[in-house]
């Protein structure tokens, strides 16, 4: 049961992230034959966080506010990642 209210917990932190970061919520939509979630995708991604940050309820929606984020800057927004690259 308290995985369950760290998932929400996350969840929530993912859902306030795009409200105060964004200023709105991206509804789900298909574009090019591909389903979009929006805010949805960033809630789970937030969720899983909060379940596996230190069982409490605030770093669950610290983490959950900040997961997806963590993961943007590791694998990079245009998918090459932030890996350094050794001079020549």
């Amino acid at each position: 049961m308290e995985l369950l209210f760290l998932f929400l917990a996350g969840a929530c932190g993912s859902l306030a992230k795009d409200i105060v970061i964004d200023g709105k919520l991206q509804l789900p939509k298909i574009v090019d034959d591909a389903l979009i979630l929006g805010f949805i995708g960033g809630m789970v991604v937030g969720g899983f966080v909060g379940m596996i940050v230190d069982g409490s309820m605030v770093t669950a929606a610290m983490g959950g506010y900040v997961g997806i984020s963590v993961i943007e800057n590791l694998i990079g927004k245009n998918g090459q990642g932030n890996s350094i690259q050794p001079s020549s």
